[in-house]
């Protein structure tokens, strides 16, 4: 029989996409990320253990949860109410701690289900090689884009990259177990048309998200504005972590909209979604 914050984490859970414990565990790099066995973490989401807090910030990690948003808040408070009980919890914590329970709306809540079905979660050795190169990294979002086949002369004209480098981000791709090899020189996507979702930021080694980044930047320095929106607020920051799951939401609903197939005005797009904090006063 499972508890209060096993039964809010299977759901969070799976929620995130991830549709079984093993997978959660694994695709967010098992025991070094959480520094437990699978067996134990097991026992965590049967209800049979409670984690430390460390412990429990590593699975928020894992889930995509900033600390403050709803769903996060969900989680801690499921916890604290199987550490201390209902009944402590309801006479003691409940009244000082008056949560904000304000979450996605029901349409968001939808498409957020939705999307989970297609995400694929790589891993972190699946990740760095992705983003081994820039050039591979290139190489990467186009196959998992399209159902077709490619060659590394294909690619290195639509990407404008050299036929060597094509080839070594196939290479590289192949040996993660991305992309599968047909036949002499002719390659495939095994994700193509899925939602790549990507271990979270603060548990990667700090040289591959280094890497990641130097990637993401120099996208979004060859790309061409297509539609921009932005807007100056002065907010509390504790209460604008409220909208962090809205964003990230709106961003991911920009899935809805990806195909697999060449069109007429087909291309590749960077949707971005960004809070920055600018000072305080």
């Amino acid at each position: 029989m499972g508890t209060i914050f096993s039964d809010t984490l299977t759901r969070l859970r799976k929620d995130a996409g991830f549709d079984t414990a093993y997978r959660f565990y694994h695709d967010n790099g098992g025991a070094q990320a959480f520094k437990v066995s699978y067996r134990k973490y097991l026992l965590i989401e049967q209800g049979k253990n409670l984690p430390v807090v460390d412990r429990l910030t590593k699975i928020l990690m894992g889930l995509r949860l900033p600390l403050g948003t709803p769903d996060a808040t969900a989680l801690v408070l499921a916890w604290l109410k199987t550490a201390a009980g209902q009944d402590v919890y309801t006479e003691v914590f409940e009244p000082l701690l008056a949560p904000k329970v304000a979450g996605l709306s029901p349409m968001h809540a939808a498409l957020k289900r939705t999307l989970a079905e297609k995400k694929h979660h790589i891993t972190l050795e699946q990740l760095a090689a992705t983003a081994s190169s820039f050039e591979t990294y290139k190489c990467a979002f186009t196959l998992e884009s399209d159902t077709g086949t490619w060659t590394a002369e294909r690619l290195a004209v639509t990407l404008k990259i050299k036929k060597c480098e094509a080839e070594r981000g196939l290479k590289e791709l192949v040996g993660a177990g991305l992309v599968k090899k047909l036949k002499k020189g002719v390659y495939r996507s095994r994700v193509a048309g899925m939602l790549i979702e990507y271990p979270p930021t603060a548990a990667m080694p700090p040289g591959l998200r280094q890497k990641l980044r130097d990637c993401l930047k120099r996208l979004e320095q060859e790309a061409v504005v297509e539609y921009s929106s932005m807007g100056l607020i002065r907010a509390d920051a504790g209460a604008l972590k409220g909208f962090f799951p809205l964003l990230h939401s709106n961003v991911e609903a920009a899935g809805t909209y990806a195909i697999t197939e060449k069109t007429p005005k087909s291309a590749g797009f960077f949707v971005i979604g960004r809070v920055l904090r600018l000072w305080d006063f």
